[in-house]
């Protein structure tokens, strides 16, 4: 199964879970936003540049199957991904409570995130502490269906390419001269 195809089949299935499981399960009023996670999970994992077009495809579908506008969780999700993919490279290499931490963190964000840009487009206003009480119960709830889902995204936005990436090694750039004059490789 090519990559492309897994997420595809990755994204599908999130929007479907969305819209019938965790949809229905509720606390407070707060579902667990699942196509959220699989974009910040698909920056965690596939960097940058991968992780915004999952988010992208993931904020379309959300907003498909929801009562929201086209394209306003697509605008929230994207640069949240952007931002977890460059930040997951940079500080959270081998820290799992770190990474636990800028999960939920990451899961917050992208809830105000949407809310901000739909009361920018006229949707519902939102005090700030209903809004801040509502992404913490969303990223908590949305932290307890993490652990099975990044092995899940991490199989499909990788699609075969190697998972870890060296940051602090130099790439080797071919033939060098060496002190006493010679070409030689590294």
């Amino acid at each position: 199964m090519t990559g492309r195809f897994r997420v595809l089949a990755l994204l599908l299935t999130a929007a479907t879970l969305q819209a019938t499981l965790f949809d229905e399960v509720r606390v407070d009023g707060v579902a667990v936003e699942y196509l959220l996670l699989v974009a910040v999970l698909a920056g965690h994992h596939g960097g940058p540049e991968r992780g915004a077009v999952v988010a992208f495809f993931a904020g379309l579908l959300h907003d498909s199957v929801g009562v929201s506008p086209l394209g306003l969780h697509a605008l929230a999700f994207a640069p949240v991904a952007v931002v977890v993919g460059h930040l997951s490279v940079r500080l959270a290499a081998g820290a799992r409570g770190l990474a636990a931490l800028g999960l939920l963190a990451a899961i917050a964000a992208g809830v105000a995130a949407a809310t901000a840009i739909g009361t920018v487009f006229g949707l519902h206003p939102v005090d700030g502490s209903t809004l801040l009480g509502t992404a913490l119960v969303a990223a908590l709830m949305t932290g307890t269906v993490a652990l099975p889902t990044s092995r899940i995204v991490r199989w499909a936005v990788t699609g075969g390419l190697p998972v870890d990436v060296a940051v602090d090694r130099e790439p080797a750039r071919g033939p060098r001269a060496t002190a006493a004059g010679r070409v030689g490789r590294r």
